[in-house]
């Protein structure tokens, strides 16, 4: 019986130490991952600038609203007002690196790229069948000006999601918590 458990040469206590002990692998420290905050403080700053932005935009819609009396013009308020605070809170979070901002940072560009998809197709479908009652020349340089910004709308968007589910930008978010 003896000779089925030890294997060329091992000894029964040996082998036994090698199945329960603890080996070299085990002691060694786990690879350090890269500190993304830089990365992550960056991207914060770009959120706030850009909610930023919004916010004057929205600050000038309610005013507009409120000395016209255009119930329209408030509800554009509205529409501003909300991605204003979301950036915001995105940028803030993310340049504290709360716990939450990666997720909320990712659900946000997700939707944001949806939203932005959706409206350059319904303007390729528009544009592509009536130009909006505009000429060929009206229509080319309204395509001139709204293709880049919107390029630029779907670059940021691409641009957080790729960063914010990195392996190293997750760790270093879990690794600071709150």
């Amino acid at each position: 019986m003896e000779d089925l458990v030890t294997v060329a040469g091992d000894r029964g206590d040996e082998l036994l130490d090698r199945a329960y002990g603890v080996g070299d692998h085990a002691l060694a420290s786990p690879p350090a991952t890269a500190n993304r905050r830089g990365a992550i403080l960056a991207m914060g700053i770009i959120l706030i600038v850009i909610g930023a932005i919004f916010a004057v935009v929205t600050l000038g819609t309610v005013i507009m609203a409120a000395s016209t009396s255009r119930p329209l013009m408030a509800f554009a308020g509205l529409i501003y007002g909300i991605p204003t605070a979301n950036l915001l809170l995105c940028g803030i979070g993310s340049v504290r690196i709360a716990s939450w901002a990666r997720r909320a940072t990712i659900i946000s560009a997700a939707v944001w790229l949806g939203l932005v998809v959706i409206i350059l197709v319904i303007l390729a479908i528009t544009a592509g069948v009536g130009g909006f009652g505009m000429g060929s020349g009206e229509a080319a340089m309204v395509g001139v000006i709204m293709v880049p910004a919107f390029l630029l709308w779907l670059a940021l968007p691409i641009v957080l999601i790729v960063v914010y589910t990195r392996p190293s930008v997750r760790a270093t978010f879990e690794s600071h918590g709150d």
